[in-house]
């Protein structure tokens, strides 16, 4: 009788958890069905901002191309990379958000210019000008439309060049048509990509292989932190996977180049931006800056999500979670570094839950703001000490990609299983208190971010 009630429980317990992930499954499925409708809606991040945000169109950009529409986002890529920084082409306003300038915007003159040349403005107006929100041109916003831009087209000439030809659209008579038009965008934005790395490493001003930045010139333009930012090295590893990915598989001699920038990047942050005793990787602060000083950001994970990122178009993550080293790493020279990477990824994993967790709520860092610029910020208020579908995004594709889908599940069950927490998951930023959300809606970056994240989680759980 004791063997037979074991085996009913046994049962009972498995099928509640089929069940349970059988709701799940359609929840993800839901989620992806209803927010569809935004992918295609251009690539300002939504809501009240009108204009186009590099770093949230890399993001969009990325959606759009995996929701199908392929030439419209091919042609955006386009026409962002049409407005990289060079002397003489186009007004520059620089400085709005910068400290060090009284927070006063200045019109960038032929020397500004010239020192900003190969980088990608912070925002891109209608009106016929571009910003730079701080005194210098932001990392993350040229770095990511460098990983997007070479993510993007790799995937796409792998596909035309095999039996899954990607039909052209309908505003284009012939497949031909529509390669010779491609072959057009390849050969204008690869050559600004690699003006953009130019730029890039000119930003490692010490030669130390990790990249410095100055007051708002990050996604978080108010939290005034300066010196090597993890997130912001994320950004550049991102970058340089993927354009060297794409490099590869074009044949080009900048490949070598950009393969000892990616592994000399990488080595610089696991040397100098590990923390043994956080157990998480920590920002390099400059001595200057002692507000932030071992406070631990949210956005740190997208480090993770790079070293796992894997750049090649035939890529699959073998999330094996029996596996001791299931995880697929981008840079890794031998087996010893991958289960000193894998250890440190779950370490990180954990010290962020314990630390910025608020219940099942990931806050974008563990302590309030003490202060903030341009304006000051109370607490619970956009980047102090709240939660943003953008960047919880981020983690959950960090923590699937560590095999931890059930810490997915609880922080994809606050953002998607209810109605109203879907809709306030639409939102900018959410109040952690009260679980309203606030700032642009619909803010599609955040929505781009979760479908992104939902998308792995279900081709995982698929094959």
């Amino acid at each position: 009788m004791k063997e037979k009630k074991g085996s009913e429980d046994m049962q009972e317990r498995s099928n509640a958890h089929d069940n349970e992930s059988q709701f799940f499954g359609q929840n993800l499925n839901r989620f992806m069905g209803e927010t569809e409708r935004y992918v295609h809606r251009g690539i300002s991040p939504g809501g009240y901002y009108k204009a186009v945000w590099c770093r949230d169109a890399s993001y969009i950009l990325r959606d759009m191309f995996l929701s199908g529409n392929v030439y419209d986002a091919l042609k955006r890529i386009n026409i962002i990379w049409s407005h990289q920084i060079a002397p003489g082409k186009e007004k520059v306003v620089y400085g709005r958000g910068s400290p060090q300038m009284k927070l006063l915007p200045s019109i960038a003159g032929p020397e500004i210019e010239t020192t900003f040349e190969g980088a990608l403005p912070t925002t891109i107006y209608k009106s016929g000008f571009s910003e730079v929100y701080g005194k210098n041109p932001d990392i993350d916003s040229t770095a990511l439309v460098i990983s997007t831009t070479s993510w993007i087209l790799l995937r796409f000439l792998n596909s035309y060049d095999s039996s899954k030809d990607i039909l052209p659209p309908n505003d284009l008579a012939s497949a031909n048509e529509f390669k010779v038009e491609v072959a057009k965008i390849v050969d204008f934005v690869v050559p600004c990509m690699l003006k953009a790395v130019e730029y890039l490493t000119r930003r490692d001003y010490d030669k130390d292989g990790l990249l410095e930045q100055s007051y708002n010139e990050d996604w978080m333009d108010t939290a005034l932190r300066t010196g090597k930012i993890v997130y912001s090295q994320a950004c550049w590893v991102l970058a340089l996977e993927h354009l060297g990915a794409l490099l590869d598989g074009m044949g080009k001699n900048e490949l070598h180049c950009i393969i000892r920038l990616h592994q000399n990047t990488f080595e610089s942050i696991e040397k100098e931006l590990w923390s043994e005793n956080a157990a998480c990787y920590v920002d390099l602060l400059a001595e200057s800056d002692t507000t932030l000083n071992r406070v631990l950001t949210q956005d740190t994970l997208l480090y993770l999500v790079a070293l796992t990122e894997n750049g090649r178009a035939d890529s699959k993550y073998n999330q094996d979670s029996s596996a001791e080293q299931s995880t697929n790493f981008s840079v890794c020279s031998d087996k010893l570094d991958k289960v000193r990477l894998t250890h440190r990824g779950h370490c990180a994993l954990d010290t962020e839950r314990s630390r910025l967790w608020k219940d099942t709520m990931p806050l974008i860092s563990e302590l309030e703001l003490k202060r903030s610029g341009p304006w000051y910020l109370s607490t619970y208020q956009y980047h102090n000490y709240t939660l943003w579908p953008w960047i919880t995004g981020i983690e959950i594709m960090a923590r699937n990609r560590f095999s931890r889908l059930e810490e997915c599940k609880l922080l994809l069950s606050k953002l998607l299983e209810k109605r109203s927490h879907m809709q306030s998951a639409f939102y900018e930023w959410i109040d952690p208190n009260t679980g309203l959300g606030n700032g642009a809606y619909p803010f599609k970056t955040g929505i781009s971010a979760l479908r992104m994240a939902v998308s792995e989680i279900i081709q995982n759980e698929n094959t």
